[in-house]
């Protein structure tokens, strides 16, 4: 079984798609809420209030809400909806949510870094940005589906982060993926410095040191108008090294 929520929401069963035969949009933002919320039960009143949104619930909506339970549960077996007041969706032995298996692989990718191991990283790194490129939920607006999203988009940029440390570390034919990679985290958030640094040493590690230096001074140019602050020690050591390896070249 599969649940995919980043970019059309889909559910398949023995490879069979089945969110047609959910019974209508509050049936589908029922599985959509449950499948992004598993590691805990869900209040049923808590539900009721998700679904019916942006009107208030009456008299009667605890009633539609079984029927529509009810049917839910009978279109996504062998998954299986448990509880009575708080709910929970429980997967068959190998299904999966697409945003927790990224979630899996950012962790991997990230534990990888840390001892060096960049091809596993790269590995990682690239399923993690796979997913999380496509948008969350993207025909939904709730409140809920607004705050995975801002969390979708850190973990893009994680991701991201732990691929081009793997290009520039695997080298070669990898380069030019770093590169690009940490130009997308420079044009995605213009004042974090790790999309700088690493496009500096992916600059830096192709031959082209000028470009490197001027990507400083671009972070330097950035940081000082934005926020009034200078680049931190490792933008500043980076430079520093820069200045010095083209000082050596030059005979100074």
């Amino acid at each position: 079984m599969r649940i995919q929520l980043h970019g059309h929401f889909s559910v398949e069963v023995d490879g069979r798609a089945v969110e047609g035969q959910l019974p209508g949009r509050r049936a589908r933002l029922l599985v959509a809420y449950l499948a992004a919320h598993r590691n805990s039960a869900t209040a049923r009143s808590s539900l009721i209030e998700e679904l019916w949104r942006p009107e208030t619930p009456g008299t009667g909506a605890a009633r539609v809400f079984d029927a529509v339970l009810s049917k839910t549960r009978t279109v996504l077996a062998p998954a299986e909806i448990r509880g009575r007041t708080g709910l929970r969706l429980v997967l068959p032995p190998g299904g999966l949510v697409d945003s927790e298996r990224a979630s899996a692989s950012l962790h991997d990718a990230e534990a990888a870094v840390g001892i060096a191991d960049w091809r596993r990283a790269w590995t990682q790194a690239l399923s993690a940005m796979f997913v999380t490129q496509r948008e969350f939920l993207p025909e939904l607006s709730a409140d809920w589906v607004l705050r995975h999203r801002d969390e979708v988009r850190l973990a893009h940029a994680r991701a991201t982060a732990c691929y081009a440390e793997a290009c520039l570390e695997l080298g070669g034919g990898e380069l030019a993926s770093a590169e690009r990679s940490a130009r997308r985290l420079v044009a995605a958030d213009p004042l974090a410095e790790r999309g700088y640094l690493l496009l500096m040493r992916a600059l830096d590690a192709r031959g082209d040191r000028a470009a490197a230096m001027a990507v400083f001074a671009q972070l330097r140019r950035v940081l000082r108008e934005e926020l009034g602050v200078s680049p931190g020690r490792d933008a500043s050591d980076l430079h520093y090294f820069l200045l010095r390896g083209t000082a050596l070249r030059q005979g100074k």
